[in-house]
């Protein structure tokens, strides 16, 4: 099979701030993304000028999660005007901000892992719904570790939920059965110096269950000076998914637009959600943690 690459959406980016929205006004990127009553729910982050708390802690703002929904998965049919997860109370995981979800539908229920920004560090923080409008917040995953980027597979492996994590700066697996006791972490993907992904990496989206393996959407941050992000593509055993079948070496997409050049935090693309629609896979991306784009790529270019 020839390298994997994405091709942009030729009207990117598909979701900016919206200033009238103080909850949005700044900042859109980050979004998990899946296919719900037949169109695409896109949980996207958001930032407004509401500043963290105590008063110059940070010079990021308070973030919350929103909601957009999409029939072609591009074009927004429907974007409701109040955030669907708000941050935390003050001296909680999360009090500053819910950030970057990714979604994955167990049976009839959606998981939503977050990573929740405070004063005390960032956690994951997972969440469930049954209709992507509604949530209940199931609590902070692992708070003995510092961690923001988590996700779970789409499926249940025996008894076990099963989830990729990040113990900086490197791509863990992990299985529990209730949240709370965990077995069988295992080391997945790390580092490589001098590369696009040497200074950290981690899952981007959900994986998708392919026939053979799952497809996962992947991100790294380049080593040296600056900020470069870049995302990959790799392919995992379906029965045991810490097992690599295949990593393409190359990027599947790199900074190249001004609109991933020029942000809040320039030079950044990441994902946190891709869907399968229409015989591609479109990836939804932020760009500079200020808007929020999408590209997508034939599901036939993706086998192994």
């Amino acid at each position: 099979m020839k390298d994997v690459r994405l091709t942009r959406y030729k009207a990117n980016p598909i979701l900016p701030p919206i200033p009238d929205h103080p909850w949005e006004a700044h900042n859109v990127s980050n979004a998990g993304a899946i296919e719900h009553a037949g169109k695409v729910h896109i949980l996207y982050r958001a930032e407004g000028f509401e500043e963290r708390q105590p008063p110059g802690f940070s010079k990021w703002p308070v973030t919350s999660l929103g909601l957009a929904i999409s029939s072609d998965g591009f074009t927004i049919d429907e974007r409701l005007p109040d955030p669907v997860i708000r941050h935390r109370p003050g001296g909680a995981f999360g009090e500053h901000g819910i950030q970057d979800p990714r979604i994955a539908r167990v049976e009839d229920t959606y998981y939503i892992t977050t990573a929740g920004v405070s004063r005390w560090g960032d956690r994951v923080i997972l969440y469930k719904s049954v209709d992507l409008r509604t949530y209940e917040e199931i609590g902070v995953l692992q708070p003995e570790h510092e961690m923001r980027t988590a996700g779970m597979f789409p499926e249940k492996f025996g008894a076990d939920y099963c989830f990729l994590l990040r113990y900086q700066p490197n791509m863990w697996i992990s299985y529990t059965r209730d949240f709370q006791e965990w077995h069988d972490t295992k080391l997945v993907w790390e580092c490589k110096k001098n590369s696009w992904y040497g200074r950290k990496l981690g899952l981007g989206a959900t994986p998708i269950r392919q026939d053979d393996a799952w497809l996962l959407f992947w991100h790294g941050k380049a080593d040296g000076p600056g900020i470069r992000y870049a995302l990959g593509v790799m392919w995992l055993d379906l029965e045991d998914p810490a097992k690599i079948l295949k990593v393409q070496q190359e990027p599947i997409l790199s900074v190249e637009m001004d609109y991933e050049r020029e942000g809040y935090c320039p030079n950044v693309v990441y994902t946190c959600g891709a869907v399968e629609l229409d015989g591609k896979y479109i990836v939804y991306y932020g760009c500079a943690d200020r808007v929020l784009a999408a590209a997508s790529v034939p599901v036939e270019e993706c086998r192994l």
